[in-house]
């Protein structure tokens, strides 16, 4: 009977008991503004946090509302008028209570930052902690939008300079979370405007709670969050920070998280014999590439990124580093995208004639720089290996490549700076191709710092453009026209997969690689 009742006791403190999510991620984020990273392992870390006006639906395509619960667009689409979701509710954060829910001067807050226009509390932010948006400029947002206005605390109007296809798409996009005006105002009365990128505040499922450089993040559930009742939620989420792909696999074994960031090909085969494991799979709207910086002299020429290109063995790489994980890339927009030209064939392994070009061009011996990846990517799974593949396939035509490395908040600032020859990099797409095509746009953040006034105009014609095979027309110009010039060498589609222990409920993995991690219990 006693046994018996200390059970009884015991019992509702059970099933009161804290629920904890735990993703082993691939690396500590470099900020949490999401406004100012084009980083997915930046991305990852602040979408439990913040939330988009348009969302996406899981592991879809079909467009949704998100804090906009509605829109309607003006018949020479050029005006977006947004009903604003009501009772939204802001997260605390260390010195900060909200007074208010979610209205329009947030929107207004966020786009003012984005865009650094003069005038109210986005442009004041803006100029008080200058950035500058990669997306904003990759998708030419400061041209595009016209004016922000807001019609009352829940209604707005984005009118942009000229039409464009791909913008509501846009607003899916994780640089376009919304930003509580309100901790913006503080921040900036206080003379500390560098804290918004280290204290995220958002009205998303899970709130932040702290953050150790390389070890965790910690977030806890945000009680109010306007969409409870739709999906459940563990009460805290935990990201141990794990950049080792093997040791991520090891840990996951041993129950030591819940789901893991993308591990190479060896572990996930080892992965799926365990029957405690499962994966989460998508068919992979990425690319991995080799970015050729045109900024130095010898790559700047296109003869000579001809040659790197076609001194590659491709097919080897795919062999020795993807498996049956990847396939041969033709194209800089990924196979699984509706814009995807098939018809495309890129230039075969030639070692012979690479040479020849070489010699022609008056360059051999060659010294360059080859930048290798330090993470785990569905588009790069082996940056260092694959960078030791192209080191030799470099050697046989008189290259001699030199393997540079850092860690990967650093690669990106470095390769943004252009202190590159070569480097291994790749970009994780969605379905609406505007995106991906503008990274080789001019002044994106690309690594090739290429800039070609035809592809651009492609590119505008396609977001100009009203139907969908037109719009596909353009971007095929743009991918024979980005093949030809060679800004960079594609060289695989990876296939994604994520893998998860077999008791977790509600994984879902998005088309372009996003992990959520609302609606998921780890059993």
């Amino acid at each position: 009977m006693k046994r018996l009742a200390a059970l009884l006791l015991v019992l509702p403190l059970l099933a009161q008991a804290d629920t904890t999510l735990r993703f082993c991620a691939a690396g500590s984020p470099k900020t949490f503004d999401p406004a100012m990273t084009d980083s997915g392992i930046d991305h990852v870390a602040n979408q439990p946090v913040f939330s988009t006006l348009v969302e996406v639906k899981r592991g879809a395509d079909q467009l949704i509302p998100g804090l906009a619960t509605s829109w309607s667009v003006s018949p020479d689409g050029l005006a977006y008028t947004f009903e604003l979701r009501r009772g939204v509710t802001w997260h605390s954060a260390e010195g900060f209570r909200p007074t208010r829910e979610f209205n329009a001067d947030d929107v207004l807050f966020t786009f003012g930052r984005l865009l650094s226009r003069p005038g109210g509390l986005g442009g004041a932010f803006a100029k008080a902690l200058p950035s500058v948006s990669p997306y904003v400029v990759s998708l030419g947002w400061e041209k595009l939008i016209h004016k922000v206005e807001k019609l009352d605390d829940h209604r707005l109007r984005i009118t942009l300079a000229e039409r464009d296809a791909a913008f509501l798409s846009a607003l899916t996009h994780n640089f376009t979370m919304i930003q509580s005006a309100e901790w913006g105002a503080q921040l900036l009365k206080a003379g500390t405007p560098q804290r918004i990128t280290q204290v995220p505040v958002g009205t998303g499922p899970f709130q932040f709670k702290s953050f150790r450089a390389d070890s965790v993040i910690r977030y806890v559930k945000h009680p109010t969050w306007w969409r409870k009742d739709e999906r459940p939620r563990a009460d805290q989420l935990v990201f141990a920070i794990t950049p080792d792909g093997s040791v991520r696999a090891m840990r996951l074994k041993r129950n030591e998280c819940d789901i893991a960031a993308p591990v190479g090909p060896a572990e996930l085969a080892a992965l799926q014999r365990d029957p405690a494991i499962r994966l989460a799979t998508a068919p992979g709207m990425n690319v991995g590439i080799l970015a050729y910086n045109t900024r130095r002299p010898a790559t700047a020429r296109l003869e000579v990124r001809q040659a790197l290109d076609m001194a590659i063995d491709k097919a080897a790489i795919i062999r020795t580093v993807y498996g049956d994980a990847g396939t041969l890339a033709n194209s800089v927009i990924p196979a699984a995208n509706w814009a995807h030209d098939g018809t495309l064939r890129p230039a075969p392994y030639d070692p012979d004639k690479a040479k020849t070009l070489l010699q022609k061009a008056g360059l051999l011996p060659l010294n360059i720089t080859l930048w290798a990846m330090p993470v785990v990517r569905a588009y790069n799974p082996n940056g260092q290996r694959m960078a030791q593949m192209i080191q030799s396939d470099w050697a046989k035509v008189g290259v001699a490549a030199r393997i540079v490395t850092y860690e990967w908040g650093e690669y990106l600032r470095r390769i943004d700076a252009g202190e590159h020859d070569a480097a291994l990099s790749g970009w994780m797409g969605e379905p609406e191709p505007a995106s991906t095509a503008a990274q080789l746009g001019c002044g994106a953040a690309s690594g090739s710092f290429w800039c070609n006034a035809a592809y651009d105009k492609l590119l505008t014609q396609a977001r100009q453009a009203l139907r969908q095979e037109d719009r596909k027309a353009y971007y095929v110009k743009a991918q024979r026209l980005a093949m030809e010039q060679l800004p960079w060498s594609p060289i695989a589609y990876g296939r994604l997969a994520v893998p998860e222990r077999a008791a977790v409920k509600g994984f879902v993995l998005d088309l372009d690689g996003s992990m959520y991690f609302d609606g998921v219990l780890p059993r």
